[in-house]
């Protein structure tokens, strides 16, 4: 459809409405994608869960403790055990097994195939998804603790800030915003909110540098961002009590993602998600769920993603069906 508007502003608009999604612009953002972040976006309001986004993964502990399951703490997986090419476990870092008659992953694509697996098991059809598909940028991140008053009057929860659209796709050119103390204050203490900003930064920006000079490029990276939203909120200096920086690298040792890499995005113009895979691989027995399956990036997406994995499991079980 976008080749169909004429008008350059409306497609700075749609381009700008996809990026913040995907990382990418309209012509290279599915439809379904597109979709979700305009109704995510633009009908009902900003959604945040109350108590912090970390309420998402203690509501889902709880069903699945409900449910009679475990979780594994601190476990970190770093072989899935095959036999007779199905996958029928996985072997942590310590040394302990475990096995089961089904095997879902939830890391990306290239660290399931390429870190988990022997490097010789790499399916023809994983093969033809790299082709299509590329490791998106990571981000630089910040994490601050501001008072209350650096805010000024009417303050939106969320900001796009880009000085020149020419640097929409360049390293650290876009900068997004979120303050969502401004929809749940119990987040941060009284008369002070959290800011977090973030922009798109590939790990290549960061690799082979010796801790002093890592440091002192963080400092740099988080001080640049300061200037300059200082568009938005001219006293952010002035009112600063706590910084926290992430790099790519902060994101790939935390969140355990090959480049700390946002997720997969097109190598070029794609006719739709046919190219994506959905929850089953190759390997019999083993499944994968996030970003890198069907239909992509962003918790909407990963979440659908999981729906639907549960389903097909629950249909090569042979499970009931529910409805409740």
């Amino acid at each position: 459809a976008r080749k169909y508007i004429k008008d350059p502003k409306l497609l700075k608009f749609i381009d700008m409405e996809c990026y913040c999604w995907s990382v990418v612009p309209a012509d290279r953002t599915p439809m379904i994608n597109a979709g979700m972040v305009f109704s995510d976006r633009h009908y009902g309001g900003i959604n945040y869960p109350r108590g912090g986004v970390g309420q998402i993964a203690l509501k889902l502990v709880e069903g699945l403790e409900k449910a009679g399951g475990e979780i594994q703490y601190q476990a970190r997986v770093n072989k899935i055990i095959l036999d007779a090419g199905r996958a029928i476990g996985v072997r942590l870092t310590n040394g302990k097994e475990y096995y089961a008659k089904k095997i879902v992953s939830n890391a990306t694509r290239w660290d399931t195939f390429e870190k988990l697996l022997p490097p010789e098991s790499l399916p023809g059809s994983e093969k033809k998804w790299q082709k299509r598909y590329q490791k998106s940028p990571s981000f630089l991140s910040l994490h601050l603790g501001v008072k209350a008053d650096v805010l000024p009057s009417g303050s939106e929860c969320h900001h796009i800030l880009l000085e020149d659209w020419e640097n929409m796709e360049a390293e650290q050119g876009t900068i997004f915003v979120s303050i969502p103390t401004l929809l749940d204050p119990s987040l941060a203490p009284p008369d002070h909110h959290i800011i977090h900003t973030f922009t798109p930064s590939w790990i290549d920006q960061w690799q082979k540098l010796p801790p002093q000079e890592y440091q002192q490029k963080k400092e740099a990276a988080a001080n640049r961002l300061i200037e300059r939203l200082k568009k938005l909120f001219p006293k952010l200096d002035t009112g600063l009590d706590y910084i926290e920086i992430g790099t790519a690298r902060t994101h790939r040792r935390f969140l355990n993602r090959i480049d700390g890499s946002y997720g997969p995005i097109p190598r070029r113009k794609l006719l739709g998600l046919l190219g994506m895979p959905f929850n089953r691989t190759a390997i019999p027995n083993l499944y994968c769920v996030g970003d890198s399956t069907f239909p992509g990036q962003g918790l909407n997406a990963v979440a659908f993603s999981g729906f639907a994995c549960s389903h097909r499991l629950a249909v090569d079980l042979g499970l009931p069906s529910r409805k409740d």
